[in-house]
């Protein structure tokens, strides 16, 4: 009898190492999901879904004219095998605001939904120049983030603006709904302000203002320093402008300009 105790005991006890080994990995598996889709949702720019892009061929020559008069079907899809283009910088002289107008009819688009009401801008984007210069007009590309807020989920839109390149790479993704989100919803989202005023807003500080001031800070003295052999991210971030000046991957100057006011720290 106390022979047959002990094996039940121990097969109890290896049952219980079972559960809690299983019910360990589950938790793992889940504490991990809700912390990579929290830090999805608390920075969608600095996240994106790579390897998910779909891309569409573009006219840079046409498309804002077609956008205005009311033409959807300008973004087909781009062929596997196809070598698009790679123009020289400074090609096409769109500022930010003609970025968010084209972003804004990929993402009707895409979702066919207005990239309005419930849909929002997570940021006034992300802004580049591939070789800097000395009359710097308009921006070589862009990324464009939209999100909106469900009941369980939350979807999220990227689009990347290449004219040099003739294309636009997009994606679509759905994250779920963290448990207590609204505390993110709360520090990092307000679309309703900062967001929106650094677009084009009067007064406020948009991606043209700050790349201005951050060239006033020591930014145009650098590339004539380095012969112009360089170029530029300007990167709206929490609301604050990071321009960023490099050379070959080595980043040679930051800028840290505050959105509201124009106030900037040189990092």
């Amino acid at each position: 009898m106390k022979k047959r105790n002990r094996f039940v005991s121990f097969l109890l006890v290896i049952v219980a190492c079972i559960c809690f080994v299983c019910v360990t990995r589950f938790l793992f598996a889940w504490a991990l999901e809700v912390f990579l889709d929290s830090l999805s949702q608390s920075d969608p720019l600095s996240n994106p879904p790579y390897g998910q892009e779909q891309y569409y061929d573009i006219d840079p020559t046409t498309i804002l004219a077609d956008i205005k008069n009311g033409k959807t079907d300008i973004f087909p899809v781009s062929p596997e095998d196809e070598i698009p283009p790679h123009l020289p910088s400074g090609s096409f002289n769109w500022s930010s605001a003609d970025y968010f107008e084209i972003a804004k009819a990929h993402h009707l688009f895409l979702t066919g939904e207005d990239a309005s009401g419930e849909w929002k801008l997570f940021a006034p984007g992300h802004f580049e120049i591939d070789q800097c210069n000395d009359n710097m007009q308009g921006f070589d590309s862009a990324t464009i983030i939209f999100y909106k807020r469900e009941p369980e989920a939350f979807p999220v839109t990227y689009i990347e603006i290449r004219p040099l390149r003739e294309l636009i790479g997009s994606s679509s993704i759905t994250y779920s709904r963290m448990p207590d989100d609204n505390i993110i919803e709360r520090i990092w989202y307000s679309p309703d302000t900062s967001f929106k005023e650094a677009l084009s807003v009067g007064g406020a500080i948009n991606a043209e203002k700050a790349l201005q001031i951050a060239e006033e800070a020591g930014g145009a003295e650098l590339r004539q320093r380095f012969s112009n052999n360089c170029h530029i991210h300007i990167t709206y971030s929490t609301d604050d402008w990071l321009v960023r000046y490099y050379q070959s991957g080595t980043k040679l100057l930051t800028v840290d300009i505050d959105a509201q006011d124009g106030t900037y720290k040189i990092k």
